[in-house]
């Protein structure tokens, strides 16, 4: 293990003299969590362990020494930051998960693009669990670049996860390792799409088997760090004044008289989806306009909107699909694998909009595989025809 060690270091060191740029920050003990390709000095088969060992530690020394040279005679690119300084930067960041040591920031101008509206690098590194971790963040870096810098050849992955409270429980993230003779290298990269955010963790170690990055990066989320206020998506949001909720009781509480709610099914989830309504109408209990909750990893979420038009055009139910629209549209709805909902067939006959020409497209199944629809007028009626047959939604009415 003793050799492994020094190995990496040594690595990790050489490689902060030689790399131009600000490609690593000279930090050996965090950078340990990105080290780049790790490899054990070549030696002669019948070299001796101990002529290994000494070898490895005298590099080590050497490589210690250019780096303190190297760094005050070509500059090093990467500054150290506060926290603070960090956040302006980056307006949704990470912070250092609960019990980790030796918290550093840093940011790397070199690495940005402005003409590109790719900002500085920003890096935090800490100790965990006796575990060395750097991680990265940069706005308006592309999602498939590689900010890690580990330029190791990846043996499992990537294999994606969605992380906990990262995108409110739907972030989605690409996981790697790394196995060679030296030991273990992981990564988790996540990509914030609404900002246009990338990130990166990694980690080194002799020994990762029981090691699980995901977890570390959930604890790194920082819901102070949000920089937009919650806005309410429905109704039921706003005059509870909560954007989330507990449970499906909780959102029913939220209604007032003659609002109204039911429990449907949807193609895309196995969990009874809550529809809550602003207005049921007495005659037959139906409503046009609609807000959908559903439950996933044990929360609350709310999916989405979706409406008819009026009460000649109330919403309807059938094998998992939702039908709305109205006499110049067909909208039918169900839900993502991921909980979204989506539309399943999405088709105008450009009346509303002034053109007169149909567009729209179809779905079979719940991905966002479509076709266009090609039909006429007689196509489309025969759409309206078949929706009229399927069952209205009944809603309870609130007290």
């Amino acid at each position: 293990m003793r050799n492994r060690t020094i190995a990496i270091l040594t690595v990790l060191v050489l490689t902060c003299c030689t790399v131009a740029g600000c490609g690593n920050a000279a930090k050996p003990a965090a950078d340990a969590g990105r080290t780049e390709a790790v490899k054990e000095e070549a030696a002669p088969e019948k070299a001796s362990e101990t002529a290994k060992e000494e070898t490895a530690t005298e590099k080590a020394a050497e490589a210690t020494a250019a780096t303190e040279e190297g760094n005050t005679a070509i500059g090093n690119p990467w500054v150290d930051i506060s926290a603070e300084e960090a956040h302006e930067i980056v307006p949704r960041l990470f912070k250092a998960p609960e019990g980790a040591k030796d918290e550093g920031w840093m940011k790397c101008e070199d690495l940005g693009d402005s003409d590109k509206g790719i900002g500085p690098m920003v890096q935090l590194s800490f100790i965990l669990d006796d575990l060395p971790f750097t991680a990265r963040a940069q706005v308006g870096a592309p999602e498939d670049t590689d900010i890690g810098g580990n330029y190791v050849e990846w043996t499992y992955g990537p294999e994606e996860v969605t992380l906990a409270n990262w995108g409110g429980g739907n972030m989605k993230g690409k996981m790697r390792r790394s196995i060679n003779d030296s030991g273990y290298v992981d990564e988790l990269t996540w990509y914030d799409v609404e900002i246009g955010i990338l990130y990166s963790l990694s980690t080194a170690s002799d020994d990762l088997d029981d090691f699980d990055i995901q977890a570390v990066v959930e604890q790194m989320y920082d819901g102070a760090s949000e920089p937009y206020e919650e806005v309410a998506e429905d109704f039921v949001q706003e005059q509870s004044g909560k954007t989330s909720f507990e449970s499906y009781d909780e959102v029913i509480a939220a209604l007032t008289k003659g609002q109204g709610y039911a429990y449907i099914k949807l193609t895309g989830s196995d969990e009874d989806i809550l529809a809550v309504t602003d207005l049921v109408f007495e005659a037959d209990h139906s409503a046009y306009d609609v807000s959908l909750y559903g439950k996933m990893d044990g929360k609350v979420k709310w999916l989405g909107l979706a409406s008819g038009n009026g009460s000649a055009y109330p919403l309807r139910l059938a094998d998992g699909v939702l039908y709305g629209g109205d006499n110049h549209s067909y909208f039918t709805y169900f839900l993502t694998s991921d909980g979204a909902l989506m539309y399943k067939d999405s088709i105008e006959d450009g009346v509303n909009s002034g053109s007169n020409e149909f567009s729209g497209f179809t779905r079979e199944t719940n991905t966002f595989d479509s076709k266009d629809f090609t039909g006429g007028q007689e196509e489309f009626d025969k759409l309206l025809a078949e929706r009229e047959k399927k069952p209205l939604i009944e809603f309870k009415v609130a007290e």
